[in-house]
C-alpha cells in the first residue's frame, strides 16, 4: 500500500513537467530547424573590388544575414587572415584597409577566399582571382601652357606609360587626355570664368589596378577681362517670352519677377548641367581642322563671360554670366557648321531653345542656340560650311539671333587660341 502510494505523485509530476515543458521544447525545436533550414542565405556585395589590388586600397563590402564571415588572402603557401567576425546585426558593412606589400605579398595573382554562414546548412562561399599591382605608372608633361586666363581653354600634351586612363583635373572636375599615339596623350581643358589666382590644374595617370601618379601642370592662371552690363526687363519681354516658356499667363502668374528668375536662374543652372553631361561623351577621332567659322556676315552682340545685371522696374531682380557669343546677322540668316563633326544633339535645350551641339572630337564641341528650323539630326557627319540650321528667337530670346558656344570637356569656354573664328 505504501508503495503504490509513493508512486501516484511521481506520476502526476511527470506530466506536468511534459505539460508545462513540452511548448518551450517545440519551440526550442521549430527555432532550431528555423536557424538551421528556414534562415535566409548570407548576401555580400562589394567583392569585385578584390579584383585589383594595388599598393594601398580600400575595399568596401556589404553583407546580410551573416553569422560568421572570414576573408583570407592566399599566394603560394601565404595564408592571410583581413578578417574574421561573428556580427550581430543583420546588415553589416566592412571597411578593409589592403597594403599587399605590409601583408607579404608580391605583384603578380593571388585568391581572395571569402566564407559566410548564416546557418549550420546555409553558406556563402567565392574565390576571387586578384591581380596584385603595386607599381604606379609613369607620367610626364611634355608640353602645357604657362600661362591662360579666366574662360580660355588650355592644351597639354603629356607622357604616360602602364596607364589606363590619363586626365587633367582641376577642383572636383576631370578632363579625359586621348592618346594620339603610344603612350602619348592629348588633352584640352577649360579654365572656368570664375577660376582663382593660385589655382592648380594636375596631371593624373591611373593603371587598372587604381596606383596614381599626379603631376602639378606649369599652368598658372591670369584674370580674364569680362565686360559688366545692366539690362532692363520690361513687362513685354515677360509676356511675349518668359510665360510662354512657363506656359503661363500673366493671369496664373501675378508674379512677374519669380517668374524671371525660375528661367534665368534655375532653368540656366539646369541646362548648363544638361549640355555638361552630353559634353562628357565625345568621340576620340579629332575631326576638326584649322579655325572656326563665325556666322556669316555676322556682328558679336556679346561675348563669353558677360557679366549681366537685370533690373525690373528699377530694382536688381537677378543677374548671370553669359557663356558664349551672340551673333546677329538677317532674320532666319542660314546657320553653318563652325568645323567638321559629328551632329551629338538636336532639339530643345530649355534658356538655349531649339538647339544643336557638334561634337569635333576629343573633347572639343560647338553649340547653336535659338534657332527656328534645323536641318541636321543626331549622329549625322557634317563637314565645315555645311548649312545646319536657321537663326531666330527661340528659348530665351529677345530677338533673332544665333547664340554659339564652345564646349571642352562638356564646360562652356572662350574660344581656343589657334581655333578661332574666321
Amino acid at each position: 500500500m505504501s508503495l503504490s502510494f509513493q508512486k501516484q505523485p511521481n506520476k502526476r509530476v511527470k506530466k506536468y513537467l511534459i505539460v508545462v515543458l513540452l511548448p518551450f521544447l517545440l519551440l526550442l525545436l521549430f527555432y532550431g530547424v528555423y536557424k538551421i533550414f528556414l534562415v535566409a542565405p548570407p548576401k555580400i556585395e562589394g567583392l569585385e573590388a578584390f579584383e585589383f589590388l594595388p599598393a594601398k586600397k580600400t575595399v568596401h563590402i556589404k553583407g546580410q544575414n551573416i553569422q560568421k564571415i572570414e576573408i583570407h588572402i592566399k599566394q603560394g603557401v601565404k595564408d592571410i587572415e583581413i578578417l574574421r567576425e561573428s556580427p550581430e546585426k543583420a546588415l553589416v558593412e566592412y571597411r578593409l584597409e589592403i597594403d599587399p606589400k605590409a601583408l607579404g605579398l608580391t605583384d603578380g595573382t593571388a585568391v581572395v577566399s571569402v566564407v559566410a554562414r548564416s546557418s549550420l546548412i546555409k553558406k556563402f562561399q567565392r574565390d576571387i582571382k586578384a591581380e596584385i599591382d603595386t607599381v604606379a605608372p609613369r607620367l610626364q608633361i611634355v608640353n602645357a601652357p604657362t600661362l591662360v586666363r579666366q574662360g580660355e581653354t588650355g592644351r597639354a600634351i603629356l607622357h604616360a606609360v602602364d596607364a589606363d586612363t590619363v586626365y587633367i583635373t582641376y577642383g572636383t572636375y576631370q578632363f579625359k587626355a586621348y592618346e594620339t599615339n603610344r603612350n602619348s596623350y592629348f588633352v584640352l581643358f577649360p579654365v572656368p570664368y570664375n577660376s582663382k589666382k593660385g589655382d592648380v590644374f594636375y596631371a593624373v595617370a591611373r593603371d587598372r589596378a587604381g596606383n596614381i601618379t599626379t603631376r602639378a601642370l606649369p599652368t598658372r592662371i591670369r584674370e580674364g577681362s569680362f565686360r559688366k552690363s545692366t539690362i532692363k526687363i520690361s513687362d513685354d519681354f515677360i509676356q511675349r517670352v518668359v510665360f510662354p516658356l512657363l506656359n503661363q499667363s500673366e493671369v496664373d502668374d501675378p508674379d512677374p519677377v519669380s517668374a524671371f528668375k525660375k528661367v534665368n536662374e534655375d532653368w540656366r543652372k539646369r541646362d548648363t548641367a544638361r549640355v555638361y553631361e552630353i559634353g562628357q561623351n565625345s568621340i576620340s577621332e579629332r575631326l576638326w581642322k584649322g579655325r572656326f567659322l563665325q556666322l556669316k556676315n555676322s556682328k558679336v552682340m556679346a561675348r563669353y563671360g558677360d557679366r549681366r545685371i537685370y533690373t525690373y522696374r528699377g530694382k536688381v531682380i537677378s543677374n548671370s554670366v553669359h557663356l558664349g557669343f551672340d551673333l546677329a546677322s538677317t532674320t532666319f540668316a542660314p546657320v553653318e557648321a563652325a568645323n567638321t563633326g559629328e551632329v551629338r544633339f538636336v532639339g530643345d535645350m530649355g534658356i538655349y531653345g531649339n538647339t544643336v551641339i557638334i561634337d569635333h572630337g576629343q573633347g572639343l564641341m560647338s553649340l547653336y542656340g535659338h534657332l527656328s528650323e534645323i536641318f541636321v539630326k543626331k549622329g549625322d557627319r557634317v563637314k565645315k560650311g555645311d548649312l545646319i540650321a536657321r537663326t531666330g528667337s527661340t528659348g530665351f530670346a529677345g530677338g533673332d539671333h544665333l547664340h554659339f558656344g564652345i564646349l571642352v570637356q562638356g564646360g562652356f569656354t572662350s574660344i581656343l587660341v589657334g581655333l578661332a573664328m574666321d
